[in-house]
């Protein structure tokens, strides 16, 4: 693909004080060939109105799509991606400004093998870019997410090499039409949190590679989200969907073997946190965890489908995702335990942000 077409699929949701910089860094970008469109979930801030204001002589770049409710980023990516004409598909949070060379960085490294699906831009912190937000992630040994890098890790240089990532954020992500169909694309029932990793698993696992690219740079506001819904939304967010998708996502995609050795440690340690936040007064939290996990059983039928349609499909074992293509890291259980409790002490989180 030389000079392909590039769709830009943004999700906002009253967040335009956010949104029109992100427009303006990337009307400023120096790759011609591409499109924006804006999957707004139902804003009451005006959103529209303005971008149809402030970039009326842009408008032939932007699309909207004007959604009747919040369907969350999940679903809203996939109603965007329907009306797309690119053969990739860059997905950004509207909290997010561009590097002029993001694009071109990014088709360059599609360019060197036909076997990549998704591409995983550098994401720096947008009020400090010196600092590291997120480089990729892995998989623990317990089931959850590590991420390569800390937040707010300064950047030396370190993690300049493209290497293999499990999967993308939507804060700066790149993905081939061709691999994001062959996937199934989001799957809706997430609405919000671990639906890219998800996605990205499955891209895995339908014979695709996933990697992080150095030189495509996106800066990101962290935290945007606790500026738009209250904290006992957000807790229902990170506690709830959370839970719920961390145990579907490994339902979905682990190999019998592996989903028989981790599922059970994991549910105990979700089940050891609910008890911990009842017994320390965090009623809510509590109850969204037990509700989050509850979920599954209450859908299994459902997500044992999913999860036929995923083993059916797949095209590499986990032992050479994991182990040859070291996408598995070891974890001591203290790991878990400190970023549980040190969760408490802010309630959002990078990966509930939809903005």
């Amino acid at each position: 693909m030389k000079n392909p077409l590039v769709s830009i699929i943004i999700i906002n949701y009253n967040g335009y004080y956010l949104l029109k910089n992100c427009l303006l860094s990337i009307l400023k970008n120096k790759y011609s060939n591409y499109e924006i469109i804006i999957a707004d979930n139902g804003s009451t801030d005006g959103t529209l109105e303005k971008i149809k204001t402030d970039f009326k002589n842009n408008l032939s770049k932007i699309k909207i799509l004007a959604l009747k409710k919040n369907f969350g980023p999940a679903a809203a990516r996939n109603k965007a991606f329907k009306i797309s004409k690119g053969e990739i598909i860059s997905f950004l949070d509207n909290d997010t400004q561009v590097n002029p060379n993001w694009i071109t960085n990014a088709l360059k490294l599609f360019q060197t093998n036909p076997k990549i699906g998704v591409i995983q831009s550098k994401l720096l912190l947008l009020d400090q870019k010196n600092k590291i937000d997120y480089v990729g992630e892995l998989l623990g040994n317990f089931g959850f997410l590590k991420p390569i890098a800390s937040y707010g890790e300064i950047d030396k240089g370190q993690y300049n090499q493209n290497y293999h990532i499990l999967a993308a954020k939507s804060a700066g992500m790149f993905i081939t039409k061709k691999a994001f169909i062959t996937a199934g694309q989001f799957d809706p029932d997430y609405f919000i949190f671990m639906e890219e990793t998800d996605l990205g698993w499955r891209v895995w696992l339908n014979g695709y590679q996933n990697i992080f690219c150095l030189d495509s740079i996106v800066y990101h506001q962290f935290s945007s989200t606790k500026n738009i819904v209250d904290p006992d939304f957000n807790n229902y967010l990170v506690r709830f969907h959370g839970t719920k998708n961390y145990i579907q996502t490994l339902i979905k995609n682990l190999s019998s073997k592996n989903l028989i050795k981790i599922l059970p440690i994991h549910l105990f340690l979700w089940l050891s946190l609910a008890i911990y936040l009842l017994f320390t007064g965090k009623f809510k939290s509590s109850k969204n965890i037990f509700c989050g996990i509850g979920w599954n059983f209450v859908n299994l039928p459902k997500i044992l489908s999913k999860r036929k349609t995923v083993q059916k499909n797949r095209t590499i074992s986990d032992k050479k995702m994991f182990i040859d293509q070291k996408l598995m890291v070891k974890t001591k259980l203290s790991h878990y335990i400190y970023r549980f409790l040190n969760s408490q002490k802010n309630i959002v989180t990078p990966e509930n942000n939809q903005s």
